[in-house]
């Protein structure tokens, strides 16, 4: 009985690695096939459901992919890569509000830095959110006083929220 389950885990695992395999291949649509058995197995594996989501992610299927990552999130809150995913999912999807929610958690774990933060602001200033995209541009001089590049961006910002109040 024990070197029946030792079997299966390690079939499990080649499998697994197949798929991730698959996927560093750009061979995307078949790696997502592969996976799903595992996922079906194991429907509340944070790691399958954080590279499930990286290949939906991969596939355009960003909708699917953030119900993955949310789902991994909410069984490993603490994950770095989770975090980043679900970060990088709602920019690339133009919802820069959903990734400002999860700032203050990568921040705690240290992976907020000037360049996820820049591209949050530029999504919010091209979606009219001028005073949003002011604040998260401070907090990343915050971070990096040195941006030279910031600063006129700012300037400009402040000039149209302020005629904005007019």
């Amino acid at each position: 009985m024990a070197i029946e389950i030792e079997n299966e885990r390690a079939v499990n695992t080649k499998s697994y690695q197949e798929a991730l395999d698959l996927a560093e291949a750009n061979k995307h649509q078949e790696a997502l096939e592969c996976i799903q058995k595992h996922l079906a197995v194991s429907p509340n594996d944070p790691e399958i459901l954080n590279d499930t989501g990286a290949i939906l992610y991969c596939l355009n299927r960003s909708d699917e992919a953030i119900e993955h990552f949310l789902k991994a999130k909410e069984l490993q809150p603490d994950s770095a890569e989770i975090i980043w995913n679900l970060s990088e999912t709602y920019l690339a999807t133009e919802n820069a509000h959903e990734a400002m929610k999860l700032f203050d958690d990568m921040e705690r774990i240290g992976i907020l830095n000037c360049e996820v933060l820049n591209r949050t602001a530029e999504k919010l200033i091209d979606n009219g959110n001028l005073s949003e995209a002011s604040t998260v541009l401070n907090k990343s001089l915050q971070l990096l006083p040195n941006q030279p590049l910031l600063d006129p961006i700012l300037e400009v910002l402040r000039s149209k929220i302020a005629k904005n109040k007019i």
